[in-house]
């Protein structure tokens, strides 16, 4: 009777010892994750700069027609950004973020012209949107 009793004591023992180790991992995990949040933000950041971090320097007008696309459809699916706003020495604009002016500038470019893509300006506020692109200058 006395061995039995051990034995119980002992079987407790272990199951609480497993319950703490397992409530340990449970924290570090947490604490792990949120940690993990800032990085993916600046994945994020990252992964939508790098799409007009491909054009910038000298491009040729169908790459600068594939950019303008690319502004479009990222003024058109991120309207909480705000829109890109594209400046331009190739056609004067009136509002530079204008899907309708876009697609002018766009067909301004010439297909066989070599023009020079800058990116000018970032978000700068604090909040989701902290480090997008914001403004690009496409010259010829």
């Amino acid at each position: 009777m006395e061995n039995a009793s051990k034995a119980l004591i002992i079987a407790g023992a272990i199951l609480l010892a497993i319950l703490i180790i397992a409530l340990g991992v449970y924290i570090f995990n947490q604490a792990k994750s949120t940690t993990n949040v800032d990085e993916l933000t600046n994945q994020q950041v990252q992964a939508h700069n790098n799409t007009f971090f491909n054009y910038e320097g000298s491009i040729n007008g169908t790459q600068a027609k594939a950019l303008i696309d690319e502004i479009r459809n990222n003024n058109q699916s991120m309207p909480d950004l705000g829109d890109i706003a594209v400046t331009s020495n190739v056609q004067t604009m009136a509002n530079e973020k204008d899907n309708t002016q876009l697609a002018n500038l766009k067909n301004a470019f010439q297909t066989t012209s070599k023009y020079t893509v800058t990116i000018t300006g970032y978000q700068t506020t604090e909040g989701q949107y902290k480090g997008y692109v914001t403004n690009i200058t496409i010259n010829k």
